[in-house]
C-alpha cells in the first residue's frame, strides 16, 4: 500500500515530537526532515565509550512499511560501512550491516528476504513500532557493555 507523502511526514513529525524528552535526557540530535529524499538523521552518542553513531531513517510509505534504517560513518559520511555500525553481542547489529529486527526495512531486503514479510510488520516488531522505541533500544545497546562491542571495525 502506498502512503501519501503528507501522511508519512505527519506521522514522522509526531514521532519526532514524542522523542523530545529522550533527546534532552540522552543528547539525541534529530535533524530536520529532508522532504525530497524523505529522510532524517539521528545522532546518538554511546554513554559507554562516547562513540558517535549517526542513523538515517527513510520514511517513504511509513507507517505502512517500516523505516529503512541505515548507519552513516560519522567521519566520512559514507553509508553502510563497518565503521558506521556498532557491534553487538547478539545479531541485533548484524555483521551484514543491518539492524536485524522487523522495525528496519533493510533487514527484510538483505537478511530475511524469504522468511519475513513487511505486511503487518508492526505485529511482528513487538514494542519497536515507533521512532522513540527504536532509538531507545539502539541507545541502550550502544551504552551497555554487556550488549555492545564498540564499532564493527574496532576491538574494545
Amino acid at each position: 500500500m502506498t502512503i501519501p507523502f503528507e501522511i508519512s511526514k505527519k506521522t514522522v513529525i509526531t514521532e519526532i515530537k514524542n522523542c523530545e524528552i529522550n533527546c534532552k535526557t540522552f543528547g539525541w540530535e534529530i535533524s530536520d526532515i529532508d522532504e525530497l529524499s524523505q529522510t532524517f538523521t539521528v545522532k546518538l552518542t554511546s554513554a559507554f565509550d562516547q562513540e558517535i553513531y549517526i542513523l538515517e531513517f527513510k520514511f517513504d510509505d511509513y507507517p505502512s512499511i517500516p523505516y529503512f534504517i541505515e548507519f552513516i560513518d560519522p567521519v566520512t559520511n559514507e553509508k553502510a560501512t563497518r565503521h558506521a555500525y556498532p557491534k553487538s553481542t547478539d545479531s541485533f547489529f548484524h555483521p551484514n550491516l543491518a539492524i536485524c529486527h522487523q522495525c528496519s526495512r533493510k533487514s527484510y531486503t538483505i537478511l530475511h528476504t524469504n522468511d519475513w514479510s513487511m505486511e503487518g510488520w508492526r505485529k511482528q516488531a513487538g514494542d519497536l513500532t515507533n521512532l522513540n522505541a527504536i532509538l531507545n533500544t539502539i541507545y541502550i545497546r550502544i551504552s551497555n557493555k554487556d550488549l555492545y562491542g564498540g564499532r564493527m571495525d574496532k576491538k574494545i
